[in-house]
């Protein structure tokens, strides 16, 4: 029997069953299962759904009334505080966001072979790949890349609890496992899901982890209400490659969106960026307040229509509390991600700095030329070095001496993350050598960091910016694809005002 299994937490079960009762399920059987009570809702009359490819050719087809008719269900059991629901059909849709989003991975940890694994996916929070699915051969050992968060595993289950949980699990937002049960015995087999979640975990895995005080919800919720009012933000909409409800990839296709927000106009778009949803914020006048009323209509041919909350669509990180917005839900990066990201860093080649640089009190364009008086060319503002056949003017970089060319910036760790992104374009562009004329011989690249701070970390792994060490990670990834040495180097940025202050050194 395959079952997909959410947990949902006590202060969601009243919206999760308003939510089904709206979407016409309905009670066909109470349930008392081995302590367990609840019901089987079932969607007796479904609306039908249009077909987009029927209703371009409704003239071949007459007066015939054609429309997809599917039906779902819901098994809703709690138990004292414990509450879970088994899902059929698209009900999962209605049931993610009121469900435990750590519930899925959290199981895993305790009941998969982290030495049998068939599928992963993960998140990166920067560079041009945002999300990915990998696929593994026989008994593949489970290993993530620094920098990712794993958000879904296949995998096989470990021998000693193969007859509870069957062969095989996926493992997400939810768990879809095959226990060899009857449905009497689900009370049971709901049992066992909350034994297993008390057990030590068997191995770490890097991921996010959702955060509940509800002081510090709405703090964070503030955070995305002043990115949306500003001019320029840090944040992107969610809609590109795929989603995963529960354990199910929705792959997004070509498609449209509606914006609406109360009683404003809505808005029709083709495509959704967080441009449009800035535009039109703009457009309609919509007060702070109102803002997370917004939502986002997605229709893809051959998927069930759906609706998102702005805040669903979101991605956007808030950088000092080491904290991420995805999928509606504020979540924190567990130890175990902030762990592996460090080391990564810790891996970086760090170039030594010559004495007379430990400290920089210049702006960048008189710190560049001093350098050419210590055997660096200056590169600044050259845009002749780096061509593209369009004609695109790029600055390559800052400087160069012998086989390592340097991209130089000043500035808090908010100001650094330029310099990376402005670095990873030009590593893009490398890699599209159709675009590019002539590309300069380089053995290395090296990010120079003139970090403003009270004192220079000893290492960038120990920067409090967990946004400038997922781009750097990002960045030396890119590099190491492409053959080049990826370095850092890192000099304090001081005041010249107060040059002289006490306690700003570099150690």
């Amino acid at each position: 029997m395959r079952l997909n299994v959410f947990k949902i937490p006590t202060g969601q079960v009243k919206a999760l069953k308003s939510k089904l009762d709206s979407k016409g399920l309905t009670s066909i059987k109470e349930l008392e299962l081995d302590g367990w009570n609840g019901d089987f809702l079932f969607s007796e009359s479904p609306d039908p759904g249009k077909i987009p490819w029927i209703t371009n050719f409704a003239e071949f087809f007459g007066q015939r009334d054609v429309a997809n008719v599917s039906y779902f269900g819901v098994i809703l059991l709690h138990k004292k505080k414990s509450c879970y629901a088994i899902c059929f059909g698209k009900s999962h849709f209605y049931v993610r966001p009121h469900c435990d989003f750590d519930f899925g991975i959290e199981l895993s940890k305790r009941i998969a072979d982290a030495n049998d694994i068939t599928q992963t996916s993960a998140r990166r929070f920067q560079g041009k790949q945002k999300k990915d699915i990998r696929s593994f051969g026989a008994r593949a050992r489970l290993n993530i890349p620094p920098g990712e968060s794993v958000d879904f595993l296949q995998a096989a289950i470990i021998p000693a609890k193969k007859e509870s949980y069957g062969a095989t699990g996926k493992f997400g937002v939810s768990a879809l496992v095959s226990p060899p049960i009857q449905p009497s015995e689900l009370g049971n087999f709901l049992s066992s899901i909350e034994k297993e979640l008390k057990r030590t975990e068997r191995f770490k895995l890097p991921r996010t982890l959702l955060l509940k005080d509800k002081a510090e919800i709405a703090r964070y919720d503030e955070q995305l209400l002043d990115e949306l009012t500003a001019p320029v933000g840090l944040s992107d909409i969610a809609t590109a490659t795929f989603d995963l409800f529960g354990v199910d990839f929705i792959f997004s296709s070509q498609g449209s969106f509606t914006l609406k927000c109360g009683h404003y106009k809505a808005k029709d778009l083709d495509q959704l960026t967080m441009k449009e949803v800035k535009a039109y914020i703009k457009e309609k006048d919509i007060p702070r307040e109102k803002l997370l009323q917004l939502k986002i209509t997605h229709r893809r041919e051959g998927e069930p229509e759906f609706t998102q909350s702005i805040k669903e669509a979101i991605d956007f990180i808030s950088d000092e509390d080491r904290v991420v917005l995805t999928q509606g839900k504020w979540l924190q990066f567990n130890q175990d991600y902030l762990d592996y990201l460090d080391a990564s860093i810790r891996q970086i080649r760090v170039e030594e700095v010559e004495q007379d640089f430990l400290k920089i009190a210049d702006i960048e364009g008189d710190f560049n030329a001093k350098l050419s008086e210590s055997g660096y060319e200056v590169a600044d503002r050259d845009f002749s070095i780096f061509r593209t056949s369009s004609g695109t003017a790029v600055e390559a970089w800052d400087l160069k001496k012998g086989g390592t060319v340097y991209a130089v910036k000043f500035g808090t760790a908010q100001k650094l993350n330029y310099v990376c992104d402005q670095a990873m374009n030009v590593l893009e562009l490398m890699h599209n050598r159709a675009n590019v004329q002539r590309i300069p011989d380089f053995d290395s690249y090296c990010l120079w960091f003139g970090y403003r701070a009270t004192k220079l970390p000893a290492n960038l792994a120990d920067s409090g910016s967990i946004i400038l060490k997922q781009k750097v990670d990002a960045w030396a990834r890119r590099c190491e694809e492409l053959g080049i040495i990826p370095k850092l180097k890192m000099s304090l940025k001081i005041d010249p005002v107060h040059d002289s202050l006490a306690g700003v050194h570099a150690s």
